[in-house]
């Protein structure tokens, strides 16, 4: 299993999917918010993938990921200014990853908050 992840800073994707589900499009309004009331802080987008299919397919599905998470706060009003992108791709798991839940976790961006 991977370390454990806060839920509320990630936003999390099916399999072969880029999709933003209802759920984490909730989750993404109450960032838009958090960043529309303090104008000054930035986040950062950093997309993550699972470990299955080629190194190619998981860097292009995590950048379908990250613009479907930025475009989602820019269409709530977040300044461009105040999103930066970060490309991770292959999430490097010290234990093998075997459930479809651990791979879930893995299948995500996260949203980390400079001060």
């Amino acid at each position: 299993a991977i370390a454990p992840i806060s839920d509320e800073n990630n936003i999390y994707f099916a399999l072969r999917s880029a999709m933003v589900d209802e759920t984490q499009t909730e989750k993404l309004q109450h960032h838009a918010h958090r960043l529309k009331m303090n104008r000054k802080q930035i986040v950062s987008l950093v997309g993550q993938s699972d470990d299955q299919g080629s190194r190619n397919y998981n860097l292009a599905i995590t950048e379908e990921r990250l613009m479907s998470v930025e475009r989602l706060l820019r269409s709530y009003g977040v300044p461009a200014r105040q999103i930066r992108i970060v490309r991770v791709g292959r999430v490097k798991n010290p234990v093998p990853c075997t459930t479809n839940e651990c791979r879930q976790q893995m299948r995500r961006v996260e949203l980390i908050y400079s001060p």
